[in-house]
């Protein structure tokens, strides 16, 4: 084994180890209902964790626009996650959301360009294959029902449409992301050292699942056919962090991979 292989053994253990230790600490204080600007405190280091890691990959491997934008995306959930654990501005952690899930779907589209490459489709595919193209019309298509939700906000002089919007917005695009990302994880067993990318897939899985418990939790106060769930939020909301940051924890780990992708 190379002195190579070995720092990047010794890093996964770590990224490994240590969310597990920080996982079952809140978790306990989540449980116990203890404590909880610690357990805050302990899940936004995870996620600090898991951006520490990205940055890693900058120095370990080739830098490309994957492992960029894969660190740029835990950067901004990091930033995220500081208005949302410890602030009252909701708003500004979901549109700081919506930018992560932005930076997630440039990475999709960017490796999807790569095997397009690497299928051998150069000439044609290839070279009219622009990200920036695909990302604006998948943003138009994401906008069209935002603004239906901006407009009857304005009417019905609603005061907490903007979150409901950027919300809105957030899903789309990360319901989008997850689809394109197992479709990838199927091309990706034709390409050698891409195996980490199925790991992405299922992180992202993880941390829809998180978004959803979140929202059944939220919504679970309003909706009506929600409300026989209202008894049981405080045990979903046991759940909401550890999806999350196993998932988050996966898509990190992502970019561990050897092979670099095609600008």
């Amino acid at each position: 084994m190379t002195h190579f292989e070995e720092e990047e053994n010794r890093l996964t253990k770590v990224l490994f180890a240590l969310p597990v230790l920080l996982l079952i600490s809140f978790t306990v204080f989540d449980i116990l209902d203890v404590f909880p600007t610690v357990s805050d405190s302990l899940k936004f280091s995870g996620i600090v964790l898991c951006f520490l890691y990205t940055v890693s990959f900058l120095f370990l491997y080739n830098t490309d626009s994957d492992r960029v934008t894969l660190m740029l995306s835990m950067l901004f959930a990091a930033a995220a996650d500081v208005f949302l654990l410890f602030t009252s501005e909701y708003l500004i952690g979901i549109l700081l959301f919506c930018m992560v899930q932005e930076f997630h779907s440039i990475r999709l589209l960017c490796i999807h360009r790569s095997i397009v490459r690497i299928n051998g489709r150069i000439t044609t595919s290839y070279r009219n294959y622009k990200i920036w193209k695909a990302l604006l019309l998948q943003n138009f298509i994401q906008l069209l029902p935002v603004a239906g939700i901006v407009a009857a906000g304005l009417l019905l002089e609603k005061k907490d449409f903007p979150i409901l919007a950027a919300a809105l917005f957030y899903a789309i695009g990360f319901i989008w992301n997850l689809i394109r990302a197992f479709s990838i994880s199927r091309d990706v067993r034709l390409l050698d050292d891409m195996q980490p990318l199925r790991c992405y897939a299922f992180g992202m899985l993880l941390y829809f699942i998180c978004d959803v418990l979140l929202v059944i939790v939220t919504l679970s106060a309003y909706v009506p056919f929600l409300f026989v769930l209202a008894d049981y939020t405080k045990y979903i909301r046991l759940f909401i962090w550890p999806f999350y940051l196993t998932g988050m924890t996966m898509v990190a780990i992502s970019g561990a991979r050897r092979q670099s992708f095609y600008s």
